[in-house]
């Protein structure tokens, strides 16, 4: 099968390179959140400060590892659009993600802000994409 026939080929590729741009941009605010809480930390001295400080890290851990995920997923798109045999993979890995936005999803409404709700269903948006452009090319494959 010729690798333009695939379908769903150019929506991986374009959301792969999404997710890789916007996993950096996580990794580096998740790092600086963690850097910065240990400076609270450190710094505050106070009991305050320093749970603070511990949870500003937490936070930037998990955030760097959900983010290191969505990069591995956007690598993977990316390398591997033009393979329908990858297919599966991919769908799975789009799977996880949905359910990892889904997630968020329902962790925004927690909040008071409107806006933390718009983002994260936006946030949908790229993992249904990528699983989308994932189906299609198993379906390239039958």
């Amino acid at each position: 099968m010729n690798n333009t026939e695939l379908k769903g080929r150019l929506m991986l590729k374009v959301v792969g390179i999404l997710y890789i741009i916007f996993a950096a941009l996580s990794i580096l605010t998740g790092l600086m959140a963690v850097v910065g809480g240990a400076a609270l930390g450190i710094a505050g001295g106070e009991s305050l400060a320093l749970g603070l400080g511990a949870i500003a890290v937490a936070f930037g851990l998990m955030m760097i590892l959900s983010s290191v995920f969505s990069l591995v997923a956007g690598i993977l798109g990316v390398k591997w659009c033009n393979r329908p045999d990858k297919a599966g993979v991919l769908f799975v890995l789009g799977i996880v993600l949905i359910v990892l936005a889904a997630l968020s999803l329902l962790s925004s409404f927690s909040g008071d802000s409107s806006t933390s709700v718009v983002s994260s269903v936006l946030g949908l948006v790229l993992p249904v994409l990528y699983t989308l452009g994932a189906w299609q090319n198993k379906q390239s494959l039958q």
